[in-house]
């Protein structure tokens, strides 16, 4: 989604200080982040600190130390101090005495030691203070295969101690982007403190989020069906996707974690084709092959072992041919009557049919909320049409004025993806005199999303020749709409969170 949409969204979390925000219905305090800006914000923030303390260290080997001290700069600090050719032995730097002299020579008539290339043209070679010299392709394979562990590299000379340092890394590995080992570092380190940080989930996504305080793990699991919808930490990534902080799925408000992992599992196993096929087929009573029946006739000849046996009471067809129709004969407590089997496959497909009820609405929205994001591109094309037209009228026109159409295509997209998770909610919710209220806030809800939705439909419809006069006329609309949608959206979950904790609402799962 567009950068823009993160500064002023239609449903921005409160800012707590520099980056920070507050989760929508609870306390939770997130940070959202970038590698890059991770990186500048826990790694070389530190840098300026030790170049006052340390003038007489370069840059490069004040990174590397910083790296080996785990970024604790006054440990740096203090350790240099204290004795400085123990800190550079441990972080594989020359003595005070030696000479970094890293180098990239152009060399004649030079053989690989590794690859036992012979390089009869000119080629370049790398090699730090210890005078090993390699060619860059096997060093390029070296540190490539290093990297992923995040560590400091050494020298590819296996007696060596010497460390490379992070901007000869990034000059052998030819990134265009700089600090590839402190990239590896930080992945390394997110992707080992999961309790604290969580990669977005959205696809093409490539932020993360920290959880900085009012969390604990331990207080919400997803396999624990707890029903506190008010501690679920929902975050935003940097590009505003929203996702659940605890099981790592989008925005899933107003469904419990729990309820929201049986769905998932509901919809992509084959559990409702095993319903389908229990409401109508039946397995051949020798060799318990499915069958469907394809005609009229209640004679069935199974197709794989040959058994002869009737549709209606699963009974041998040659006692029927002796004349003892016992198939239309009721016995209590006999599964094979055909009272049972009828009454068998009615709940079967009862229960497929409320099923099917619920997912084609889920399934609906989600398709809808793919439109909609189809929708906001064609809506920044028309945007840019509508500021060129007004900036002829209106001297002092900027892109706010016309940001409340990106902030009502987010609303929009927030009103369906809460509307599809309803959905979900409603098939695992026990029938009650609360549930009808769940279902007018649901409808509220639904009506003012398709209002806006047509709306937009109307602006980007290719029939629409005067794009710019429909935005005019309907802005007012939109704007109300947007507001209302996210009014009616937080109703709805704060009904359904207050409900739920005074056991109003009840999951039968």
């Amino acid at each position: 989604m567009d950068g823009e949409l993160y500064e002023s969204s239609a449903e921005a979390s409160p800012v707590l200080d520099v980056g920070c925000f507050m989760s929508e219905f609870n306390d939770k305090i997130y940070h959202p982040w970038t590698l890059k800006s991770f990186i500048k914000g826990k790694y070389l923030s530190k840098m300026p600190n030790l170049q006052n303390h340390l003038p007489q260290v370069s840059y490069d080997d004040l990174l590397i130390m910083l790296q080996y001290k785990k970024w604790q700069s006054e440990e740096v600090i203090n350790s240099y101090f204290d004795n400085p050719d123990q800190l550079l032995k441990a972080c594989g730097l020359p003595f005070k005495w030696q000479e970094s002299n890293n180098t990239f020579d152009l060399i004649n008539n030079f053989t690989c030691p590794i690859c036992c290339e012979d390089y009869i043209e000119p080629t370049t070679v790398y090699s730090l203070a210890c005078n090993h010299k390699y060619c860059l392709q096997c060093y390029n394979s070296y540190i490539s295969n290093s990297i992923l562990s995040g560590k400091l590299i050494k020298c590819i000379e296996p007696s060596c101690a010497l460390t490379i340092p992070h901007r000869d890394i990034d000059r052998i590995l030819k990134v265009e982007e700089p600090n590839q080992l402190l990239n590896s570092y930080a992945k390394s380190f997110i992707n080992q403190s999961t309790d604290q940080f969580k990669w977005c989930p959205s696809t093409d996504c490539v932020s993360f989020t920290e959880m900085i305080k009012n969390y604990n793990a331990d207080d919400i699991d997803e396999d624990y069906e707890s029903n506190d919808i008010s501690n679920i930490p929902i975050v935003s990534c940097i590009e505003r996707h929203e996702f659940c902080f605890n099981c790592n799925f989008e925005n899933h408000l107003p469904c419990p974690c729990f309820v929201v992992k049986l769905w998932i599992k509901k919809c992509q196993d084959d559990s409702e084709t095993a319903h389908w096929m229990d409401a109508n087929t039946h397995n051949c009573p020798r060799c318990e092959t499915s069958i469907e029946k394809n005609g009229g006739c209640n004679h069935m000849t199974c197709q794989k072992c040959r058994h002869q046996f009737c549709w209606i009471c699963l009974g041998d067809w040659n006692a029927h041919n002796a004349g003892f129709y016992t198939c239309n004969k009721f016995k209590d407590g006999d599964t094979n009557s055909k009272d049972y089997e009828d009454k068998k496959a009615k709940e079967s497909r009862i229960s497929l049919k409320r099923y099917l009820h619920f997912y084609k609405r889920f399934a609906i929205h989600e398709s809808s909320m793919r439109g909609d994001l189809l929708t906001l591109k064609k809506v920044h094309e028309v945007t840019k049409v509508y500021m060129e037209d007004r900036k002829n009228q209106e001297k002092n026109l900027s892109w706010n004025d016309v940001q409340f159409l990106s902030d009502a295509i987010r609303a929009l997209i927030i009103g369906r993806k809460a509307l599809k998770w309803t959905y979900c909610f409603a098939f695992y919710l026990k029938n009650g005199n609360f549930t009808e209220i769940f279902e007018s806030n649901q409808d509220f809800l639904s009506k003012t999303v398709e209002d806006l939705s047509e709306i937009f439909e109307k602006i980007i419809s290719k029939k629409n020749r005067n794009k710019v006069e429909t935005i005019m006329q309907e802005k007012n609309r939109i704007i109300n709409l947007s507001d209302l949608i996210i009014s009616r959206k937080r109703s709805l979950i704060e009904g359904a969170i207050v409900n739920v904790n005074e056991d109003l609402l009840r999951f039968n799962t």
